[in-house]
């Protein structure tokens, strides 16, 4: 048996090892069980010289992935060993049951590492919407390969019951074309002065509202499509962010109607053995302009003390320093809190999930009334945009982002989206740059031709 041209190099030793010790879990498990069999390959440079996992584009439609570069965390799962959607209030709910169950019966030969068998989630900002994603997503890639700090490691998953095909399909999937850094070009960009006129109806009536007293803030977004020659761009994007965004988590989210990715500065939460962390991020600022105005400064505000309220009823211990800092992006700045704290025994991260999301910077303020308007005003978020993808181990412990700077790749054509927070006294003409602005993020991935060319960190 060998493994195709691709991805990662193993050779016959390694799949009759890791044919082996999966029998061995199989022989013991229940009918129901989830077997992950993790495979150590050394350390990216002296292992597979020469190899980038994002030099090639992989060949499975079904993909996921997270890199945080500055951390040294860099995760590429391939297909699906299992798979759970759902939609509607109770969908975060739904997804701790399906989760709980997995874990339940999810048994790891871990080979020597401390590598932990995670789960992908992800979900779009409203509970009701779903176009080429599933309105959330609890999933376990078939294949991971998973850098860390250098420290490379290959997991396998299957359930018992296709336990006797598993490794011809992991290695199918472990297939790639030639990566072509040059891909990711877009056509002709539309002049915006369109999108301009529609935009300033609705920031007028977003301002009315808030006049009114209906609520204080609401975030607005828009989309920007633009056409594509080739829809295979996922690797050479992927690629590009990061090279461009080492401080953000790049992120991605594949299924066989298209692509969704974007490198997000925030972190919507962190949680580990009862600790949880969290990002407050709102106000912005690029080129010469000032971030610490009035505006941006109750922004900041509002978000704070929805975290605060969020997460009160369920720590123990909560540590939120009493002004913010400023956040430097590669070309926009943002007022960002770090908040933390220690939860109650039996607080876990669907329970946080719930309670967070959203927060004011990516709805509005207050939550219920900002999404009701929104509703009525047909905002529309393509994708996860606006909502959240990350990861949950075994062992419950896992990390989130807010989907933002983000695109949805559809055959043809990619969808960027970008959003501003209105409150009292903002502007539509500088609410409308801010967006200009944020949707810079994926243009200049698509745009830079040299941005491919470097090392990226997912050495395997």
């Amino acid at each position: 048996m060998k493994t195709p041209s691709g991805l990662l190099a193993l050779n016959e030793a390694h799949w009759r090892d890791i044919a082996c010790r999966l029998g061995s879990l199989a022989a013991s498990a229940p009918s129901g069980a989830l077997l992950t069999v993790t495979l150590p390959l050394g350390h990216g440079d002296t292992c597979n010289a020469g190899h980038d996992w994002l030099d090639r584009q992989p060949k499975a439609a079904e993909i996921c992935y997270w890199s945080q570069a500055d951390s040294g965390s860099h995760r590429l799962g391939l297909g699906r060993a299992v798979v759970c959607t759902s939609a509607g209030p109770a969908r975060f709910t739904a997804l701790q049951a399906a989760f709980n169950g997995i874990a339940q019966q999810w048994l790891h030969d871990a080979g020597g590492t401390d590598f932990q068998p995670f789960a992908c989630i992800g979900f779009a900002f409203d509970d009701d919407s779903a176009d080429v994603l599933p309105n959330a997503q609890l999933g376990v890639a078939a294949v991971v390969l998973d850098n860390y700090r250098g420290a490379l490691r290959a997991s396998f998953t299957t359930p018992v019951r296709e336990a006797a095909g598993a490794v011809a399909r992991w290695q199918a999937l472990l297939a790639a074309e030639p990566g072509e850094p040059q891909r990711p070009v877009v056509g002709h960009l539309a002049d915006p002065t369109l999108a301009q006129r529609a935009w300033q109806p609705r920031v007028d009536a977003a301002l009315q509202a808030i006049a009114n007293g209906e609520v204080h803030k609401l975030v607005l977004s828009r989309s920007r499509r633009l056409s594509l020659a080739d829809d295979r761009v996922g690797a050479a994007l992927l690629r590009r962010l990061l090279n461009q965004h080492r401080e953000s988590t790049v992120f991605a989210m594949g299924t066989a109607k298209g692509l969704f990715c974007g490198a997000t500065p925030e972190r919507l939460l962190a949680f580990r053995d009862g600790k949880v962390q969290t990002d407050a991020l709102a106000g912005t600022a690029w080129g010469e302009a000032e971030l610490a105005v009035d505006k941006n400064l109750r922004e900041q505000q509002l978000v704070v003390e929805a975290i605060r309220a969020s997460l009160q009823p369920l720590c123990r211990t909560l540590d939120i320093p009493p002004a913010p800092t400023v956040m430097h992006l590669r070309e926009l700045q943002h007022l960002h809190t770090p908040i933390s704290g220690h939860t109650h025994a039996g607080v876990g991260i669907f329970d946080l999930l719930a309670r967070l999301h959203p927060t004011p910077a990516v709805g509005g303020w207050p939550t219920a009334g900002a999404r009701e308007w929104l509703r009525h005003h047909d905002e529309r978020r393509p994708g996860w945009y606006g909502g959240g993808f990350g990861w949950i181990d075994r062992a419950g412990n896992g990390e989130i982002a807010v989907a933002l700077r983000c695109g949805l790749i559809t055959p043809g054509r990619i969808e960027l989206s970008a959003g501003a927070g209105i409150v009292a006294g903002s502007t539509a003409a500088h609410e409308f740059d801010e967006t200009e602005a944020k949707l810079g993020t994926m243009l200049a991935a698509l745009r830079d031709a040299d941005a491919g060319t470097q090392q990226t960190g997912t050495r395997g």
